[in-house]
């Protein structure tokens, strides 16, 4: 975890208010995992105060690159819009703990929504490098906000879609599992999502993590401004999301409460 300079290769537009940018950062490439994330700081001055917070959508090694799928909604990623091709930008990373791919996986399934499945494009492109039979499920409120549907399916993933805000993206995952044996379920999302998932984890057994999404001031755990509850044999007791974080193990988010 270092303090850098890194510059702008590309700043493009998704759909509105969407974009991707991709960084010149071959140090944090070389060592990023699959669900960590980054802190930016990326204007002159003061205004904003607090450097922001973001998942790494895909990072390259070969290429020294890492990418960031972001949403405008405030001051900060009004800013990261207007970025054009070599700007630079201060940068702490790589930050928090990563979603283990662990020897005995088989298969795997990646839940996600919107552009809350950010860092999920991550996670399955290094699932099936390392030859793992990957499903990934992503619902959204248009097929336009499938936003890295091309990728998943460029890395050989088997990608469902879900457009109907009636039904669950879980449903999905829920009809395959009637067939289909998996090792691992990853998600990063809702607290719906998240409860689902536990509760589809403890009819079918199989392991689950959940990446969490909280605001964050510092992204070293010094401000302690992104604290949850966690479960552990019945007890709870509050961790920090940049620290302890932002991967738990979906049993102890949900604890009992499934």
């Amino acid at each position: 975890m270092n303090y850098s300079t890194v510059s702008v290769i590309s700043n493009e537009p998704v759909v509105k208010n969407y974009g991707r940018i991709k960084l010149d950062a071959s140090e944090i490439a070389a060592t990023a995992k699959p669900g960590q994330f980054i802190m930016l700081k990326y204007w002159k001055g003061n205004v904003p105060y607090f450097m922001r917070p973001f998942s790494i959508n895909s990072a390259d090694r070969n290429a020294g690159t890492i990418e960031v799928l972001y949403k405008v909604v405030g001051v900060g990623t009004d800013l990261l819009r207007d970025l054009e091709a070599g700007a630079e930008v201060k940068i702490l990373a790589p930050l928090g703990n990563w979603f283990e791919i662990k020897k005995h996986y088989k298969r795997a399934a990646v839940v996600g929504r919107g552009v809350g499945a950010a860092p999920m494009r991550y996670l399955a492109e290094e699932l099936k490098r390392q030859g793992i039979d990957t499903y990934v499920y992503i619902s959204a409120s248009s097929p336009e906000y499938l936003f890295d549907q091309a990728y998943f399916e460029k890395a050989g993933c088997t990608f469902k879609q879900l457009t109907d805000d009636t039904k669950k993206v879980t449903s999905l995952f829920e009809e395959d599992l009637k067939s289909n044996k998996f090792d691992v379920a990853f998600t990063c999302g809702s607290n719906r999502l998240i409860r689902d998932l536990g509760r589809l984890m403890d009819i079918h057994d199989f392991e689950a993590y959940a990446s969490m999404e909280e605001h964050m001031a510092c992204g070293i755990g010094a401000c302690k401004g992104c604290v949850i509850t966690v479960y552990d044999e019945g007890k709870s007791e509050y961790v920090r999301v940049c620290r302890e974080g932002p991967v738990f193990p979906i049993k102890r988010l949900v604890g009992d409460n499934v």
